[in-house]
């Protein structure tokens, strides 16, 4: 018979429908649902496709009565059974499975449903093993109408109340209004034909008219716990308001016929409503659901939920309409139901009204404190010390703060709009790209890197800077949060700090070289000195052969003594302790006499001097100056193998040049920056051939800018090479 359950899940996301005996936690519920979904469906459509079989089965039974009255009404009784029956395991195993409130709920629902079945089988007992008419009423419909006060409890176990005091008021007078107006079109449409008409006693007309009455109530309750409904168990709530309907037909035609005394000649036809009744509330616990439910803050009432007492009183009002267009009147019962139904209308309306109101002014709040953070916030934007800037997919600019402007040297206002390649440079917006592209991909939330960026005025800075993804409610990003640092000084400083390193690697290098260049040539004077002055010791020599070893030795101190003075004269120069003796000076003089003194150290060499006659005096130290003269023309007789050296001298534009050039080996371009650094030597392929400690050139560069000249080489390599340096006319030298 009739049992009436209203299950759906909680709202509440502290009481998660835990599926297959597993219960998840809030992270990962979502994914282990997701995954459990595929075969969740297929076993619901396993079981909806039986119950449908078992339905179509039992219609057919029932309405062609096969094998006769007796086993039709045994099929009837026991189907019904067991179907009430299989709703109580279902509904008894999700209750199992559940936890906190929805598993109170799921095991009131289940103890009704076994209520329910009790009843059905004591009426077994009489109809199908006693072979007698069931007594109205009988202990079979305290079973039925048990299970009446445990659905409803089950309903308001499953939803949770609402919050707000006048929801909660409305929701009150929300089910009244629908209970009284189902009441009203019940009453109007056949209960009280029912009850005037009724051959059993009192008593038993009024368990009769119970179940109807009940059936009202419940599904009241049920309408108002679909109001609560999340959009996740709107599913097993429609399963669960057809098996209540289904129920309540049968229910009402029970009343009906059982109260006009035709029950037993058509009842085995309209049982079949108690059947999908029950087979559909037995698949409600197997609908997927999620394994847990977001808990979502209360809002205002909507207007489906509204819309519940409405239809119900428009229902009330139609059939007002058509008893006064039939010309009948509405008795003492039913002109109460109107009038009550108005009154609770009324009430209704102005708890709606009231709640209304109430979210009206926390909504004003809400929005002046919203309006009164988003101006502290943009405050702190517009004066943070870092550039801040709304980025969106496109790369282009949507916000920027003063600090970023200042930046880039632009108004915050033009950079609305811009893209960001604009301020940066090609080759950077690559890299840019490919550092974004985990952020775009949703891989990482957040990326940081350092950007050499282009300002408005073309001037270049570095910026230190990072980005996060900010994403909507659905996930897809929105635009990208990006904050930036000037980076320039510490850019700057590690730039300094590595050419620091390569120059101290550069100076270790020099130095590993030099150590190996000056051993190289001590060791070889050493030797020659060791060598001669043994033979002077050991053999006996004549005069002639004592003098030419002894020559020899004193050739080899002499270039000891030279490399000793080359290295402690650059070292007293760099230092700032040479003292130069400044008079006036014949260049032409000491040119002459230095391109004679090379002229006697080879025969080889060809040495020419073009020297302007018209020459004025310099101004510097006679005996550095034939130094610098010297040492280039000692260069110039090292690295040619022979031919004309051509000396030549000049005065031009307010300086004294004089230019020494040679047809030897030249000089490759890379090497010619640094010629004139200390321990620097180009040697060539034979470099045995090339003697010296490569201080030679450093000490005249150093000479010559002393006495305020230049000093530099044109050369070309295979073709030879010339040296150029200026001395100032009559200008006071800048070391003196």
């Amino acid at each position: 018979m009739a049992w009436q359950t209203s299950p759906a899940d909680p709202k509440s996301a502290a009481t998660p429908l835990q599926t297959g005996g597993h219960r998840a936690s809030a992270a990962d519920g979502w994914s282990l649902w997701l995954g459990r979904l595929s075969s969740e469906w297929r076993r619901f459509a396993f079981a909806a496709l039986l119950a449908f079989v078992a339905a179509v089965v039992f219609l057919i039974w029932t309405a062609f009565r096969i094998g006769g009255v007796t086993t039709t009404i045994a099929v009837d009784d026991i189907g019904e059974a067991v179907a009430s029956g299989v709703a109580a395991i279902s509904l008894a195993l999700a209750a199992r499975r559940s936890s906190g409130r929805l598993r109170a709920a799921w095991a009131l629902f289940a103890a009704g449903a076994a209520s329910w079945t009790v009843g059905e089988a004591i009426w077994s007992w009489y109809e199908v093993f006693q072979g007698i008419a069931v007594p109205f009423p009988s202990a079979a419909d305290a079973g039925f109408l048990i299970a009446i006060p445990l659905g409803i409890a089950g309903v308001l176990t499953f939803t949770s109340a609402p919050t707000r005091m006048a929801t909660r008021g409305e929701a009150l007078l929300s089910g009244a209004i629908v209970a009284l107006s189902l009441l009203f079109v019940a009453w109007a449409l056949g209960l009280r034909t029912v009850y005037d008409q009724s051959l059993q006693p009192v008593p038993a007309t009024l368990i009769g008219l119970a179940y109807p009455v009940g059936d009202i109530v419940t599904i009241t309750v049920l309408l108002i716990a679909v109001r609560r409904a999340t959009r996740a168990q709107v599913g097993r709530m429609l399963l669960l308001i057809g098996g209540l309907a289904s129920i309540a037909v049968a229910d009402s035609a029970f009343t009906y016929l059982t109260a006009s005394g035709t029950y037993g000649s058509i009842g085995s036809v309209l049982d079949i409503g108690w059947v999908v009744g029950y087979l559909l509330i037995a698949l409600a616990p197997l609908w997927p659901a999620p394994a847990i439910e977001r808990e979502t803050e209360e809002g205002p009432i909507e207007l489906w939920q509204l819309a519940l007492p409405w239809m119900a009183v428009l229902a009330a009002a139609l059939i007002a309409i058509r008893i006064a267009a039939a010309n009948q009147t509405m008795d003492q019962f039913l002109t109460v139901l109107a009038g009550s139904i108005g009154v609770l209308f009324v009430c209704n309306q102005i708890l709606t009204h009231r709640d209304s109101l109430d979210l009206l002014v926390k909504s004003h709040r809400a929005e002046a404190q919203l309006q009164a953070r988003t101006s502290l916030l943009n405050q702190v934007i517009q004066q943070a010390p870092l550039g801040i800037a709304r980025v969106g997919v496109d790369m282009k600019i949507i916000d920027a703060n003063p600090r970023l402007g200042a930046l880039l040297h632009a108004k915050p206002a033009d950079m609305i709009g811009a893209a960001v390649p604009d301020y940066l440079p090609p080759e950077e917006m690559v890299r840019v790209v490919q550092t974004f592209q985990p952020l775009w991909d949703g891989a990482v939330d957040t990326i940081e890197s350092d950007s050499h960026a282009l300002r408005a005025d073309g001037s270049t800075v570095w910026l230190h800077w990072s980005a996060t993804s900010i994403k909507t409610a659905r996930g897809r990003i929105e635009f990208f949060l990006a904050m930036f640092e000037d980076a320039t000084t510490e850019h700057t400083a590690q730039d300094a700090a590595m050419a620091n390193l390569a120059g101290l690697e550069r100076l270790s290098q020099l130095k590993s070289e030099f150590v190996s260049l000056v051993s190289h040539e001590f060791r070889t004077a050493l030797v020659g000195i060791q060598g001669f002055s043994e033979m002077i010791r050991d053999q006996e020599l004549s005069t002639e052969e004592t003098k030419t070893f002894a020559g020899d030795i004193n050739k080899d101190a002499q270039r000891l003594n030279r490399m000793i003075t080359e290295m402690l004269e650059l070292d007293r120069i760099e230092a700032g302790r040479m003292i130069l003796n400044i008079v006036p000076v014949d260049l032409n003089a000491i040119v002459t006499d230095a391109a004679e003194r090379a002229r006697a150290t080879s025969q080889k060499h060809t040495i020419v001097t073009r020297l302007d006659p018209e020459l004025p005096a310099a101004r510097g130290d006679s005996d550095r100056l034939f130094q610098v003269v010297s040492n280039l023309l000692s260069n110039a007789v090292k690295y040619s193998a022979g031919g004309e050296i051509l000396v030549t001298s000049q005065a031009a534009d307010g300086v004294l040049r004089v230019s020494i050039r040679d047809h030897g080996l030249g000089i490759p371009p890379d090497f010619v920056k640094k010629l004139f650094g200390r321990y620097e030597r180009f040697e060539g392929k034979d470099k045995t051939k090339v003697i010296g400690t490569g201080l030679g050139l450093a000490i005249t560069r150093q000479i010559v800018e002393l006495h305020g000249g230049k000093i530099w080489v044109d050369s070309t390599v295979g073709a030879g090479s010339e040296f150029h340096f200026t001395l100032p006319v009559g200008a006071p030298v800048a070391a003196a």
